[in-house]
């Protein structure tokens, strides 16, 4: 019986034993695999600095109390676990700490300092050029005039041809004989008309050049000045015209009458001699 009990106690020694061995290792294996995570939750909870900061406080010496002071009370078990370490710039913030709320999110963000865009290059503003000032056209020239003598003819009621004095305020050239002979080859006004005033001249003259020598002046007409329908009278009414509106100016006394640049006797065949100068006296 004694040798039973000594063996059953054996084994059951023995059963106990490899029961807390397969326990340590049990243990051991799980704290292999999560060594990682007993580390990092050491960490987070600053386990090792509580520990220190224990053992610190209980080998400090207790100093003396002044008299009439309370005494330093002794940091108890309890007191030590309720301290909260302080934290350490070293240490690192835990993961949680690190994780921001997202209301602080856009205040954090905001906080940073943002970039700033890149400046756009401000287009420089284009440079109108304004136009040049035109010249303002040049006011033309007020037209010269003067005060023209002109003949013309008059026919009264018994049909006696009679010359006409008109004065007109024609242009004025460089050449006034040659102004006066071209408001005169054009005929009468309205107005002139109108008091039965007319022109023997032949339709068609062309007065081609004047010149004046001396008191004479020569003035050339074209063939058209040789032709008038008038007869003998229509001729001496035409040269009237002509020799009295020249001999208007002081300067000239006669008229020498010139066809295409040649002297003729007679005007319409043997109508009106004209071989030499005419003057107011000829007629």
């Amino acid at each position: 019986m004694a040798e039973r009990k000594r063996s059953s106690s054996r084994s059951g020694g023995s059963t106990g034993c490899l029961l807390w061995i397969g326990l340590v290792c049990v243990v051991a294996l799980l704290y292999l695999l999560n060594s990682g995570r007993i580390a990092e939750t050491l960490k987070r909870t600053n386990f090792k600095e509580i520990v220190k900061t224990q053992r610190g406080t209980e080998d400090l010496p207790v100093p003396p109390t002044a008299p009439g002071l309370p005494a330093a009370k002794t940091p108890t078990p309890a007191d030590k676990a309720t301290e909260v370490p302080a934290a350490r710039p070293e240490d690192p913030a835990p993961e949680d700490a690190k994780r921001e709320s997202p209301a602080e999110k856009p205040a954090a963000e905001a906080a940073k300092p943002q970039p700033k865009p890149a400046e756009k290059p401000v287009p420089e503003a284009p440079t109108v050029e304004k136009p040049a000032a035109k010249p303002l056209p040049a006011k033309p020239a007020a037209a010269k005039s003067r005060n023209a003598v002109l003949y013309f003819v008059r026919i009264d009621d018994d049909g006696v041809i009679v010359r006409q004095e008109v004065k007109r305020q024609i242009p004025a050239t460089d050449s006034p004989l040659l102004d006066s002979f071209a408001a005169l080859l054009k005929g009468p006004s309205e107005e002139e008309l109108r008091r039965n005033l007319l022109s023997l001249v032949p339709q068609g003259t062309v007065l081609l050049s004047a010149q004046v020598r001396g008191s004479t002046a020569f003035l050339n007409f074209n063939e058209a000045f040789m032709y008038n329908r008038y007869g003998i009278e229509g001729y001496a009414g035409q040269l009237k015209q002509i020799v009295y509106t020249a001999t208007s100016f002081p300067t000239v006394q006669d008229v020498q009458i010139l066809i295409e640049g040649e002297r003729h006797d007679y005007l319409g065949g043997e109508g009106v001699y004209i071989g030499r100068p005419l003057s107011r006296n000829s007629f």
